[in-house]
């Protein structure tokens, strides 16, 4: 296997569990995970070829939480 399919394959896999957190029901985990998706993880999924906007979009259009944490650093 290439380095940059190991590095893609890595960042894939990274996403996808933040993606699958974001729709926990727990909002202590799912909270976070869309903060992440948001803003770093939309610039991750770019090198996956993933524009930003779309998975900034994604999050955007998931069910609202019952409340959401407030982040502690911006």
């Amino acid at each position: 296997m290439s380095e940059t399919l190991a590095y893609r394959r890595l960042v894939a896999a990274i996403l996808a569990r933040a993606a699958r957190d974001a729709q926990a029901d727990d909002p202590d985990l799912a909270a976070p995970a869309r903060r992440w998706l948001a803003r770093s993880g939309a610039a991750w999924a770019e090198m996956l070829d993933i524009p930003p906007e779309r998975v900034a979009a994604w999050v955007s259009d998931l069910e609202p939480l019952p409340y959401h944490q407030l982040a502690l650093f911006e």
